[in-house]
This record gives structure tokens, sequence and C-alpha cells, in this order.
């Protein structure tokens, strides 16, 4: 019985080493996600389509290194390489992307800036709204349309129950059993 408790225990030990290596993003992985979004947006510049907002995010994916967010960096520097290149794309084909999904997605957008605003003059927007906003617009510009619609669809949705939520809780105060803080 001894040995058996020892040998899961040895088990656990190593497990424990090597499960979180494995999740790990490392200093290595960010820069490399950094050098190649870098490259993307030098690719894009040499078709004068590259985006200052993809040179902003490449810088904010650099200032993440030194507090060590290396996962949040390398998010930040797929999503420029991708938009980068996505703006490559189109600029060096000739193509233009599908501009009723484009169109589409860029409606969805406003209505759902919309909603955000009108839930925000009650104060009733919701934490994560603005963030999906954000997000749908980057989905647009890397030309992910549908991906794009569905996140500002969502977004305007939870505009919409902001407002109402915000309406409906006016005026609503705490039961009397409920104690105040001094």
């Amino acid at each position: 019985m001894k040995n058996r408790s020892l040998s899961v225990g040895a088990l656990i030990a190593a497990l424990m080493m090597v499960i979180p290596a494995a999740w790990a993003t490392h200093r290595s992985e960010a820069e490399q996600a950094i050098a190649a979004a870098r490259a993307a947006h030098e690719q894009a510049a040499s078709v004068q389509a590259a985006s200052p907002d993809t040179a902003a995010m490449i810088e904010e994916a650099e200032g993440l290194l030194p507090s060590r967010q290396y996962t949040k960096a390398v998010e930040i520097a797929d999503k420029a390489k991708i938009q980068d290149r996505f703006a490559y794309e189109q600029a060096s084909s000739g193509k233009v992307a599908d501009a009723g999904a484009a169109s589409k997605a860029k409606e969805a957008i406003a209505a759902a800036e919309a909603a955000r605003k009108k839930a925000d003059s009650v104060g009733g927007e919701w934490r994560d709204t603005a963030q999906m906003i954000k997000d749908a617009e980057g989905l647009a510009k890397s030309g992910q349309y549908n991906e794009a619609i569905q996140l500002a669809n969502q977004a305007a949705r939870q505009g919409a129950l902001g407002y109402e939520q915000a309406l409906k809780e006016k005026g609503a105060s705490f039961p009397s059993y409920v104690a105040k803080k001094p």
C-alpha cells in the first residue's frame, strides 16, 4: 500500500510539472507571433494596404512582453497578422471582398453600437458589449464577415437587454431586511 501511494504521489508531482509547461505561452512564442505580424504588416505596406490599427496592435503586443503577458501578446499579434494578410490579399489580387457581406457586417456593427449607446443612456450597458463590438470590427477587417455579423448581433441583443433591464430596475431598492453599509 505504501508503494502505491508513493507512485501516485510521484505521478501527481510529474503531471504538475508537465501540464503547465504544455499550456503556458513562452516569450519566444510571443516574439515569433509579433515577428509574423510585423512581416504581414510590411507586406501589406508594400501594396499600400497596411492599417494604422494593425501597427498599433503590434506595438500593444510588444508592450505586453515586459509584463510577461505572452498569451495576450500572441492573441493580439495574430489578429494584426490576419488583418494585414487580408488587406494584402485584397489589394494585390485586385479582387474586392464580398461587398454584400461587408455591407451587412457594417450595418450589424452600427446597429450594435446604437443599441449599446441606448443602453448606456439609461445606465444599462453590460460589461462585455463594447468589447464584442470591437471584436466584430476586427473580424470584419479580417474578411470574416459572417462571424462579425454574428458577434455584432449578440452585442446588439446585449444592448437591448441592458436597456430593458435598466428600465425595469429604475427606482428599485434593496428589501428592508438587507442591512445597509454605514
